[in-house]
């Protein structure tokens, strides 16, 4: 019978079964630590166009879009930023979601938004269901903490950190009289 096995005893049987749980162990605390970090949010590679409108415009909630060259990713400025977003992909990621973005694989997103390789790296922040997006500006070194404080200098009172950012809905026209 197998219940054996459940008992404590001295037999060497029962210690091999101990030290087969460390491993078990060892890869349950990775698996809890990678969904952790996936709960806490990553930067998202948004690989072409139809990605980039299947999870940036059409979700709910805030999106931070960094804006990249593959001809541009050495430069430091460029290193700079996407350590930011990283970091902030890390730090903000339950309160909105962060992706990068290449202009050559998300062309039309690229232009429509007037992203240019001149001007890349460019972050833009998406938090209207309209398909407009803010320009984050940063003066300075790009940082972390600079470009957290323009995200939420962007989103004024828009948002609280009690709960994820969501989009706004523009509406039309003004409030109906009363």
């Amino acid at each position: 019978s197998t219940s054996h096995h459940l008992r404590p005893s001295n037999s060497t049987h029962h210690t091999g079964t101990r030290n087969q749980s460390q491993p078990i162990m060892q890869h349950a605390t990775a698996l809890l630590l990678l969904l952790l970090h996936s709960a806490a949010g990553s930067l998202t590679t948004l690989k072409d166009d139809a990605q980039f409108e299947a999870e940036v415009v059409q979700d709910p909630v805030v999106w931070g879009v960094l804006f990249t060259s593959k001809t541009r990713d050495d430069d430091a400025k460029s290193k700079a930023m996407l350590q930011a977003a990283h970091g902030l992909a890390a730090g903000l990621g339950h309160l909105m979601r962060w992706g990068r973005a290449d202009i050559q694989d998300c062309k039309a997103f690229a232009s429509e938004f007037n992203v240019r390789t001149r001007m890349v790296p460019r972050v833009l922040l998406f938090s209207s269901r309209a398909r407009m997006a803010d320009v984050i500006r940063l003066e300075g070194e790009p940082t972390e903490e600079a470009l957290e404080a323009a995200v939420r200098a962007a989103l004024g009172d828009q948002v609280s950190d009690e709960a994820k950012w969501m989009k706004t809905t523009l509406a039309i026209g003004g409030k109906e009289d009363l």
